[in-house]
């Protein structure tokens, strides 16, 4: 048997044991600390790291690459390096502690389903049946189903039960069918009440958002949301694939985490409501393709490999029970169709949401984030491609990026006097930036002059003749041969330095690029853009003049550029309370074209141009 030490977190106070060489990382997250691990354990994003305050623990290569000699000194480690070979006192920095604000700011983003019939095939009967004797002679289950068209199974567990919960309330049971399934899933004594719910899930990378519904009204009687658990593998879809091939229970561990917040989010729901999981009768999810052969136990180690083909783009339909969702057991889990392995559910669900299929304008929707998906079109036609920005505009690969949590920086202005101001999420002690910090950073450098068009940030010595720019010259540092622009000065600084603009120029020129790729299929320019949908909570909390002055996007008027807020969630939401809106989804996947970029020789060179920042000086 193996030496077990005991590990202390002071911030909880907590105590627990690991094996001698466990990996901290590994043990601690076991734990329920939700510690990011953005590479995926390598030792390269320095998310995941702890203060050792007691025990022996020598720095390692990646320790001392990331780490400076004083910080060393001071006991910060990557838990992910570390093995345990004694008993240790941590500390865990606060850029690993509490819930995301980005996850929480998706309640605020809800709206109520308006003009769309509530029709979701679930239905809840009173009957009040004929007792059986010499003239009717019918099995119980035909007693049933005599009084509904069309034919239905009986679950097991139903059928168990039958006999007895006929007889001991008089043949008067109050029954729940499924249309769309031919299920019976329920029956129950007596008349009851009608509760009839249903819940409506979008799967991010980053966070996961659970939608509760009234399936007869088609009201939204609750929205949660929380970080995707499965971050601590990775930071993208292509770190978690790496995951799960390189570790043999790697997709059982995916697969647990992201149905364990599944769970938590039904149980957000069960509690707020006052109401019971048997009363839940059906569940639709969204989510890029990854996402859903995580969720699923479905292998997807063939999405990261050319020609990147799926397991599944279809709709897909589960038993509850059989996902491990708590749920009523005979509940069914919808996953809404996808296009390709890398324009998922999520982005379908988006194009119902906004009626693009339906408009006769050119419309163009995308959804930035770590893959930047996107869809031009009209009800003639539609084109859609997905491109590999990378994590920065979720704050990934950013020196002091983080999620949008207290004491991230999210907005950035610089006026005209070169006066800067910053707003920070819980009005705390700035400790790193979010998204859209990062991207108004880079916007009002732009403005300001101090970033040029190549994206190289502009010396001190040629900043400060410019008048209007003065205050900001001191702001300027050079850290260790690279340049840096200081956006927050205390003991604790954040800055933001040459190669996070580079990954920020990465992420917009990809982005961009596919966009122009789908206007040349199209056969439009970007003048004929009539309205450019920004999809997912991200796009909601970015400035339209940022996005256009680093040049996510073609040339458009402002005014053509609408946030719609959790668009994914929106059509989950339609194709939970109508079957029509499922069918209608279901159409859209089948009659969009889509574009592999991969496979277009002219990409790289359009990506190369798209790099460059439209609004900067030289």
């Amino acid at each position: 048997m193996p030496q077990e030490y005991e590990i202390e977190v002071t911030e909880d106070d907590r105590k627990f044991s690991a094996a001698e060489g466990a990996n901290l990382l590994e043990a601690l997250q076991e734990q329920g600390y939700e510690l990011p691990s953005l590479c995926g354990g390598l030792g390269l994003c320095g998310k995941c790291r702890v203060k050792v305050l007691a025990g022996k623990q020598p720095p390692t290569e990646s320790d001392r690459e990331l780490f400076s000699e004083e910080e060393l000194e001071r006991g910060m480690r990557l838990s992910c390096r570390v093995e345990v070979e004694d008993d240790l006192v941590l500390a865990i920095p606060s850029l690993a502690q509490g819930k995301s604000e980005e996850a929480t700011a998706k309640s605020d983003l809800d709206e109520q389903i308006v003009d769309v019939e509530p029709d979701s095939g679930i239905k809840r009967v009173v009957l009040d049946l004929e007792n059986p004797g010499r003239g009717d002679q019918r099995s119980d289950a035909n007693r049933i189903t005599d009084e509904f068209e069309g034919s239905y199974s009986f679950p097991l567990d139903i059928m168990e039960d039958l006999p007895e919960k006929l007889r001991e309330n008089d043949y008067s049971v109050t029954v729940t069918i499924d249309d769309s399934s031919g299920s019976l899933l329920s029956v129950e004594g007596g008349s009851s009440q009608y509760e009839s719910y249903g819940m409506a899930f979008d799967i991010g990378t980053t966070t996961v958002a659970g939608y509760g519904l009234d399936l007869e009204t088609g009201r939204t009687l609750n929205v949660d949301s929380r970080e995707n658990p499965q971050g601590k593998f990775g930071a993208d879809v292509v770190s978690r694939i790496k995951y799960v091939r390189e570790n043999e229970d790697g997709l059982d561990r995916m697969q647990s985490e992201i149905i364990r917040a599944i769970n938590e989010l039904v149980q957000g729901f069960v509690d707020s409501r006052n109401i019971e999981r048997k009363d839940i009768y059906r569940a639709t999810f969204v989510g890029n393709n990854i996402m859903l052969h995580l969720l699923t136990g479905v292998d997807p180690t063939h999405l990261d490999q050319a020609p990147y083909i799926p397991a599944f783009t279809d709709p897909q339909t589960f038993d509850a029970e059989e996902l491990g969702v708590k749920i009523n057991s005979g509940g069914k889990i919808v996953l809404l169709p996808s296009l390709a392995g890398y324009v998922g559910a999520d982005v379908m669900a988006g194009v119902l949401q906004t009626g693009m299929h339906k408009s006769d304008e050119l419309n163009l929707l995308v959804d930035i984030g770590t893959n930047g998906e996107m869809v031009l079109g009209n009800r003639d036609k539609m084109y859609a491609a997905s491109t590999a920005a990378g994590p920065a505009f979720e704050g990934a690969n950013i020196e002091q990026g983080m999620t949008a949590r207290a004491g991230a920086i999210s907005h950035v202005s610089i006026d005209d006097e070169g006066q800067l101001e910053l707003e920070v999420i819980g009005d705390k002690r700035p400790i790193g930036l979010c998204g859209s910090g990062i991207v108004d950073t880079v916007g009002e450098l732009i403005k300001a002059g101090l970033i040029g068009e190549k994206g190289g940030i502009v010396s001190e010595k040629s900043a400060l003749p410019r008048p209007t720019i003065n205050p900001l010259g001191n702001r300027l540092i050079d850290m260790e041969g690279e340049k840096a622009f200081w956006l927050h000065v205390d003991n604790n600084p954040v800055f933001v330095t040459q190669q996070d603009v580079r990954e920020v120029q990465l992420a917009k020129g990809a982005i961009k690029a596919g966009i122009e790729i789908l206007l040349e299929e199209f056969g439009a320019t970007a003048e004929e853009i009539d309205r450019v949908y920004l999809a997912g909570a991200f796009g909601n909390y970015l400035r339209k003049e940022n996005i256009m002055r680093i040049g996510v996007l073609p040339r458009v008027d402002l005014d053509k550029i609408v946030s719609v807020g959790n668009a994914a969630g929106q059509g989950g939401k339609l194709a939970l309370i109508n079957r029509g809106k499922m069918d209608e989804v279901n159409k859209i996947a089948r009659d969009v074209e889509y574009v592999e970029l991969s496979f277009r020789s002219d990409f790289t060179e359009k990506f190369m141009s798209a790099m460059s920042f439209p609004e900067a000086g030289e």
